[in-house]
């Protein structure tokens, strides 16, 4: 893990201070499920993402992003994180503390999916619609606000957005601007996989047991909560659908035809693949860059 003192310490102190860090910090560690099986990457030593942004091309594993990250932009301290080791370019997602679920109650969430003509419209105000949020503001848990100091309390904020309804693949492979990517069906926004600095959001700012967290007021995921991949899947195992990102495609959960659950490997630049029942879709991962790594459509 990275040192959080300075050199010219004993290994002893160094070992000393992680140490204490992690007992502050453990009440808040979780297990999902998703990382209970041998399938998939290993939770321990997740890819760490923040060298895998190109503004150059599409790239399996990479998120092509119009523009670079901001290195001013606010988010997490570095210096108190103790599960990302940049020896091996690894973060253990077991290691890392999430806000709890409390007594925060926002309202209600609402989804809608509507098709007219050739577009489909998915709208939502941007609160869970099963209810599931953690207990903002972060403010109130010290520990974890020494972390990240995201004063963002999550409010009722509707958004809209209107897709093709027959997507097509576009010859080129857009990039993806930072901010919105999509939207689930659960009523939350997605965004991609990276923190206004360009870092991979999943390994570097703190995030709710649930899976999302608030940009000022604007509660959001930067991958998809396995609760939403959980419940039913197709009848040949394969995952559901998730939600819909802006170029009309759809993306699915964690799992492929079997119920295996897929990696980059199994997916191209843009995280997703082509079936003859699905045609072309997107697909999560628990490995960067989460969502999408690219438009295979034209973005409305």
């Amino acid at each position: 893990m990275t040192s959080i003192i300075g050199c010219g310490e004993s290994s002893e102190l160094v070992a000393s201070t992680q140490a204490q860090a992690w007992e502050d910090i453990s009440e808040y560690f979780i297990t999902p499920n998703i990382c209970k099986d041998a399938e998939g990457p290993d939770c321990t030593k997740l890819r760490l993402g923040d060298s895998q942004l190109t503004t150059i091309a599409p790239e399996r594993g990479k998120l092509f992003a119009c523009r670079g990250g901001n290195s001013n932009a606010p988010g997490s301290d570095r210096s108190r994180i103790t599960w990302i080791d940049d020896t091996t370019g690894t973060w253990n997602l077991l290691a890392k503390p999430f806000l709890p679920a409390g007594s925060f109650s926002p309202g209600t969430g609402t989804s809608a999916v509507t098709e007219s003509g050739s577009n489909r419209t998915i709208s939502g105000n941007n609160l869970p619609v099963d209810g599931k949020i953690g207990d903002w503001p972060m403010t109130d848990y010290p520990a974890l606000t020494a972390i990240d100091r995201n004063p963002g309390i999550p409010s009722e904020n509707n958004f809209s957005f209107t897709l093709q309804l027959d997507p097509a693949e576009a010859a080129n492979a857009s990039c993806v601007d930072l901010g919105p990517i999509g939207m689930t069906l659960n009523g939350v926004v997605l965004y991609d996989a990276v923190d206004g600095r360009g870092n991979d959001a999943m390994a570097h700012e703190i995030v709710d047991v649930f899976g999302g967290h608030p940009a000022m007021s604007d509660y959001h995921y930067h991958f998809v909560p396995e609760r939403l991949d959980e419940a039913t899947s197709l009848s040949n195992g394969h995952s559901e659908l998730i939600g819909y990102i802006r170029d009309g495609f759809g993306i699915y959960g964690y799992n492929g035809v079997g119920g295996a659950e897929l990696s980059n490997e199994d997916l191209d630049e843009c995280h997703g693949h082509s079936d003859t029942t699905l045609g072309y879709h997107y697909h999560a991962t628990i490995e960067y860059p989460y969502t999408i790594g690219c438009y295979r459509g034209t973005p409305i």
